[in-house]
């Protein structure tokens, strides 16, 4: 993976931007409550900070105001010591002790978990091809982003492979209709039956593809049993 170089500053691509974005839950590092619309650069530009996914977190556009060129803990700090001594004026605004005091736990939680390598891999595979040109458009492709990562028991990545490929996709809960083995069925369901379906997948933490396959080898099994006992 290519870093963003340093005089593209801003030019970060759209699967990037959704592979910060949706760090944390979708919500900003350092407040922990507002929903990430900007990338960070948790050690800032300013100080030489680094200008590749590494060094990104999620933020609200205010906490990255309010940040302002400061390292986490540098802005833990200050408004630790504002809090002791505002008289001093170390910091402009203010934020709560149980707030900041998580800042960079938060922070370390979120690095790790932008630089999971299956992660990275499959938000390039699942929408490297996507293209914005403003902030409207890519807050378009976030939501259809959170949406289909809303639509999974657990996430994507974790599960396994079901082929090896470097141009696609081949985990089994997204992309498991790629397997050599798969095979499309039409299921008459009512509405509920299909919500139950989706429930019980979900509580299995399997793809719904698995749970037919297995209602399917349980039919099949019954049916030899009946012809076996005919037989006899």
């Amino acid at each position: 993976m290519d870093p963003v170089r340093r005089g593209e500053r801003g030019d970060q691509k759209t699967w990037q931007w959704l592979m910060v974005l949706t760090a944390q839950r979708g919500l900003c590092v350092y407040c922990g409550r507002s929903a990430a619309t900007t990338i960070d650069h948790e050690d800032p530009i300013v100080e030489q900070g680094a200008d590749v996914w590494w060094n990104f977190v999620p933020a609200c556009g205010d906490c990255n105001r309010w940040k302002h060129g400061r390292t986490a803990r540098v802005w833990v700090r200050d408004m630790d010591l504002q809090h002791r001594y505002p008289e001093l004026k170390f910091t402009k605004r203010a934020m709560r002790p149980e707030v900041y005091a998580g800042i960079t736990r938060r922070v370390e939680r979120v690095q790790r978990e932008i630089a999971d390598a299956d992660r990275r891999e499959w938000f390039e595979l699942h929408y490297g091809d996507e293209r914005h040109r403003n902030k409207s458009e890519l807050f378009k492709i976030l939501e259809r982003c959170k949406k289909e990562l809303r639509s999974y028991p657990h996430y994507p990545w974790r599960t396994p492979k079901v082929g090896k490929s470097r141009s696609r996709c081949t985990r089994l809960i997204c992309c498991g209709y790629q397997h050599p083995n798969a095979e499309f069925l039409v299921a008459i369901l009512e509405p509920e039956e299909r919500a139950a379906l989706r429930r019980a997948a979900f509580n299995e933490r399997l793809y719904e593809g698995e749970v037919l396959g297995r209602i399917i080898r349980e039919y099949l099994a019954c049916k030899r049993r009946e012809l076996d006992d005919e037989a006899a």
